[in-house]
């Protein structure tokens, strides 16, 4: 618990209140990038009509292996004219309720354990203790999630083998081939 005291102090000290922008979710692909778990993509699917292709694409960064193999080891939000396709004509979220980690932490995020701050121009807006509090405890789940998924990750890139000429992402759910 005094890492969540810890981290809500700072958080506190350092002052957040969201402004309704949507500039976290505009952007260029690469800046607004929004990298999403399998867990978080299933709890999209069910809360949303669409498909899993219409809300995931394989994070950009490919690694080039040899015979042709290509992979990548995450997904991503699909954007739609450098915005998030979930972010309504008014700069709401439409899947506010299960909006990914990256989402619920923003502008912040725990990198080797500290806390990381992006800049928004909601930084230096009053933070209730409470709010800083509840804040504090989604960084380290989120920290808990993204630490499992790549120990998971690493274990099925481990244990898998590309077939030649494929391009796959992997994630903890397995190794998926990626056509087109």
């Amino acid at each position: 618990m005094q890492r969540v005291s810890d981290l809500a102090g700072a958080i506190k000290e350092i002052g957040f209140a969201c402004t309704g922008c949507g500039g976290c979710c505009t952007g260029d692909e690469e800046q607004s990038r929004v990298i999403i778990s399998p867990d978080e993509i299933g709890e999209i699917l069910e809360a949303t009509a669409m498909g899993r292709n219409d809300i995931a694409a394989p994070y950009p960064e490919f690694i080039d292996a040899n015979d042709g193999r290509r992979f990548t080891f995450a997904w991503c939000l699909r954007m739609k004219d450098e915005r998030c396709i979930f972010l309504s004509p008014d700069k709401r979220c439409s899947i506010y309720q299960v909006r990914p980690w990256i989402c619920r932490t923003y502008p912040f995020m725990l990198e080797g354990g500290e806390l990381v701050i992006s800049d928004c121009p909601g930084l230096g807006g009053d933070i209730t203790e409470a709010d800083a509090r509840s804040l504090a405890t989604a960084l380290l789940k989120r920290e808990e999630a993204e630490e499992r998924e790549e120990q998971v990750i690493r274990k099925i890139f481990s244990e898998s083998s590309i077939p030649a000429g494929e391009t796959v992402v992997f994630d903890s759910q397995g190794m998926w081939s990626i056509h087109g």
